[in-house]
């Protein structure tokens, strides 16, 4: 490979838009089998992923805190068109990017997604949605009250 291609491709990853991350994530939702989970660290950033490690660990095996996808707000996302709005920088290393998530005529879902750039692109730091300010906030509490129960 050339130099100048290796560059582009080390490159890559950072230089995409908060947009074009959030256009691409949810481009693969056309793929019926595709789960943010699989693959949480091309998708989520380290605080994030790591709360999501602690549900799945507190949790043994049942259903904990993540019982649907918080990027689609649902269980089953057949059917669901997502809707970009325009990403709106906050810093030079955070954005936001509405979204708005249809199921059919009637069941519409706004979200906010908050982006932060890391060392491998951008990143959902976390989830506003109607019913919550911030999903990670409330995913690390139940966290810390599973533990708490768990005498941990």
């Amino acid at each position: 490979m050339s130099l100048p291609l290796l560059l582009a491709a080390l490159l890559a990853p950072s230089a995409e838009s908060p947009g074009a991350f959030a256009a691409r994530l949810y481009d693969s939702y056309r793929d019926e089998n595709y789960s943010p989970f699989r693959n949480p660290r091309r998708i989520f950033a380290p605080p994030f992923v790591a709360a999501l490690a602690e549900d799945s660990r507190l949790s043994r095996d049942e259903v904990g805190f993540i019982d649907a996808d918080p990027l689609c707000q649902c269980q089953d996302h057949s059917g669901m068109r997502a809707e970009l709005g325009k990403a709106r920088p906050l810093s030079a290393r955070q954005a936001e990017v509405p979204v708005r998530l249809r199921f059919g005529a009637e069941d519409v879902r706004d979200i906010r997604l908050k982006l932060v750039r890391t060392g491998s692109g951008w990143r959902v730091a976390d989830i506003v949605a109607e019913d919550s300010p911030s999903f990670l906030r409330d995913l690390r509490a139940w966290n810390r009250r599973k533990r708490s129960e768990l005498g941990r």
